[in-house]
């Protein structure tokens, strides 16, 4: 159980996507160090993980002083990708979030995707009489619609424990990208994001991005447009 604090939350009052993301990134560490293959573990045995793909519905987002839960569980390989499921709900049961994420294993050293089933063992259960959200997270499209927005320097402070460009701080572009093209502070209902490259101390991100109706695309990559970092696409609540 975790109550909504002050700083998490936007204008009106509700949890802010960045915030979001933290709560899910949060949860699933915590899991898997109670499954025995948190990051201790893995540093023992020179592996990390890293956040790859991620999709989420929302309902509602939860208010200031509200007590929320999250639950989370590991749904099985698909491809090369360990997923999870997560369930965010309020203090009375009741469904806020829903969504999948798809993570990579990687050999710390070489930064090269190993098999979780075959270096993890019998740590990650498929859980398969759990719910499955979404499936088949695919690449994102382009959009040749895109204008450039603003430029990020990643920072010491954006930095995480495996010294890149933490997954929450793409949620807060992804949030300053849609205030900018709107002229508003707006929620989405729906969004992907994925992570395509890491992003190191000093290395600048430019935030390009779409807006459609209520459909909006938006994606971070380098000056020369050479290396993508991330995309991320979905669907804004009305105003």
């Amino acid at each position: 159980m975790q109550t909504v604090r002050h700083h998490a939350c936007g204008p009106d009052g509700k949890l802010k996507l960045p915030a979001l993301f933290d709560y899910l990134q949060d949860a699933a560490a915590q899991h898997a160090d109670h499954l025995g293959v948190g990051i201790r573990f893995l540093a023992e045995h020179r592996m990390l993980w890293v956040l790859s793909r991620i999709r989420l519905r929302i309902l509602r987002l939860p208010a200031i002083g509200e007590t929320v839960r999250i639950t989370t569980y590991p749904s099985g390989p698909e491809k090369i990708f360990a997923t999870r499921q997560y369930a965010l709900s309020d203090g009375e049961g009741r469904e806020l979030v829903r969504g999948t994420s798809f993570w990579l294993l990687l050999d710390a050293a070489k930064f090269r995707p190993l098999k979780p089933l075959q270096h993890l063992g019998g740590a990650l259960p498929a859980n398969e009489d759990q719910v499955r959200y979404f499936t088949g997270l695919d690449k994102l499209e382009g959009n040749p619609a895109v204008s450039d927005l603003r430029e990020y320097a990643v920072t010491h402070s954006m930095i995480d424990v495996n010294r890149h460009l933490n997954n929450a701080y793409y949620a807060f572009f992804t949030n300053d990208a849609l205030g900018m093209m709107s002229g508003a502070f707006r929620t989405v209902s729906e969004i992907q994001v994925n992570f395509n490259h890491s992003a190191a101390l000093g290395e600048k991100v430019l935030c390009r991005g779409s807006l459609s109706g209520g459909a909006f695309y938006v994606e971070g990559v380098s000056r020369d447009g050479s290396v993508s970092y991330f995309q991320a696409g979905g669907a804004l609540n009305s105003l």
